[in-house]
């Protein structure tokens, strides 16, 4: 039921209308938020790695809401599964779904940490580049949050 309900969410994001996909948007995310990780992760790591722009733009963004919630021992575990679209979705035509799969990518460095390198080397040195570049932007951004809140 929940598979049927997210993948009708996903699906709204290819309506005409804008609202219709800013509706969308703010529901995936919603439902990212409520749904335990780890099963949110298992509904749309198959979505990620196999449909296309808007649905995969939609998914990445929901599986990034997940990854930051969930445990870092528990991720380690499923990055066998979630890397593979997500590498996918940096070669994508679409810019979005480009950024999207980065962002996602930071978010689980912020996690994992270094241990996110194991699972790239199929990676372009200049995509390597650039996920190095927005790792080091968000971990001054971290930084800078940490020292404000001080």
């Amino acid at each position: 039921m929940l598979n049927w309900f997210t993948l009708r969410i996903l699906e709204a994001h290819k309506d005409p209308d804008w609202r219709v996909q800013k509706a969308a948007d703010e529901c995936a995310e919603t439902l990212a938020n409520y749904i335990p990780p780890d099963q949110c992760i298992r509904i749309l790591t198959p979505i990620v790695q196999s449909a296309s722009h808007p649905i995969n733009l939609g998914a990445i963004k929901m599986q990034t809401k997940a990854v930051e919630r969930m445990p870092n021992d528990a991720l380690e575990g499923k990055l066998t599964d979630i890397i593979p679209g997500l590498i996918k979705a940096y070669d994508d035509q679409v810019s979005t779904v480009r950024k999207s799969a980065v962002f996602c990518l930071v978010a689980i460095h912020t996690k994992v940490g270094d241990t996110i390198w194991n699972y790239l080397t199929k990676l372009n040195y200049s995509k390597v580049k650039l996920l190095n570049l927005y790792i080091k932007r968000n971990q001054q951004k971290e930084t800078e949050k940490k020292v404000g809140g001080i």
